[in-house]
């Protein structure tokens, strides 16, 4: 499915489904960050109230383990996106549709006129 750490393949090895449908541009940084960071961002918080270690102990083993745990989770949400796009088959909503409709009913608003 990845042809690089987070970029997609242009084609499944094992099916050849191709991926260009896969828009999943920020999404996986946004899980990463609501679903990882956020709570261990509280882990740290509660280590800091309940034990107040020095500011060092929070460089060498905070800091590594938020940037760990958001970088390793941006692969499975980017996979988990392109695949729930593919199974709801998503595509970009546009406006294209909407001004087509609005003209086509101005146009026979001022024909019926």
């Amino acid at each position: 499915m990845f042809a690089g750490w987070l970029k997609l393949a242009k084609t499944c090895d094992h099916c050849g489904l191709d991926f260009s449908y896969a828009q999943t541009d920020d999404g996986p940084a946004f899980f990463a960050l609501c679903l990882t960071a956020f709570p261990l961002v509280f882990v740290v918080v509660y280590v800091q109230v309940r034990f107040d270690p020095p500011w060092w102990v929070h460089v060498f083993t905070s800091m590594p383990i938020l940037v760990l745990g958001c970088v390793a989770t941006l692969r499975p949400f980017k996979g988990w996106l392109a695949a729930s796009q593919y199974v709801n088959k998503a595509v970009e909503a546009g406006t294209e549709g909407l001004w087509a409709d609005l003209n086509a009913r101005e146009k026979a608003d001022d024909q019926t006129s």
